[in-house]
């Protein structure tokens, strides 16, 4: 496995894990990733594709990652209509 795709495996573990139990959690296999500015944009990468295959994983849906942004754009919308009307109801 290469090292960007052992990053796609360490965050979505990572993500994975917090949906179960502390004893079913797979994370502490992994070792630290090293923060590195000449690395950041693959990390940025790895860390969205393997939100892409746990949306994937858990809908059945199959998007390309251009889709899946998409969807991520109408969440963030959403969730600031959602906001902005909370806070015109205070």
């Amino acid at each position: 496995m290469n090292k960007h795709a052992n990053k796609v495996l360490q965050f979505l573990t990572a993500i994975q894990d917090c949906y179960k139990e502390e004893d079913d959690r797979e994370s502490y296999d992994f070792g630290k990733l090293e923060l590195s500015n000449d690395e950041l944009t693959d990390d940025f990468i790895a860390m969205l594709q393997a939100q892409k295959i746990l949306y994937e994983n858990i809908t059945g849906d199959k998007v390309d990652l251009i889709g899946f942004t998409h969807i991520q754009n109408r969440l963030v919308f959403q969730h600031i209509i959602e906001n902005e009307k909370k806070s015109e109801s205070r």
